[in-house]
């Protein structure tokens, strides 16, 4: 019966890891959802530079998917860089509309995707 009961045991985590593996934190790094507002956080890790319609990312993480997010005064969109091994990437962006943030961002998570922890951000 000892054996039954271990056996239990190690089916219910080898179940329930991956799926607390992948719950993200609300962007405030308490993983709640309550008590600390919305937002998404920022890891000062890389920097970001823009020249013309070339937007430039170093220091961004190389163990993770990058997004890419865009915000202007017509809003704000992305969409997924991939992976790097360098470090840096550089993306062409369309033409600006008004004052725009440029930022290499983690995946997402939340309702719509709406939060994401940013490793480098510009603007223009």
């Amino acid at each position: 019966m000892r054996h039954l009961t271990t056996i239990i045991t190690v089916l219910a985590l080898a179940v329930a890891a991956p799926a607390l593996a992948g719950k993200g934190g609300n962007g405030n790094g308490n993983g709640g959802t309550s008590g600390g507002g919305g937002g998404n956080a920022t890891a000062a890790s890389g920097s970001c530079s823009v020249s013309g319609n070339v937007v430039t990312g170093t220091g961004l993480p190389t163990d993770q998917v990058l997004n890419f997010m865009v915000t202007d005064s017509g809003g704000s969109w992305g969409w997924v860089l991939g992976y790097t091994d360098t470090g840096s990437w550089a993306v062409t962006v369309p033409a600006r509309n008004g004052s725009t943030t440029y930022e290499f961002a983690s995946r997402t998570w939340g309702p719509s995707g709406s939060k994401y922890t940013v490793f480098a951000s510009c603007s223009a």
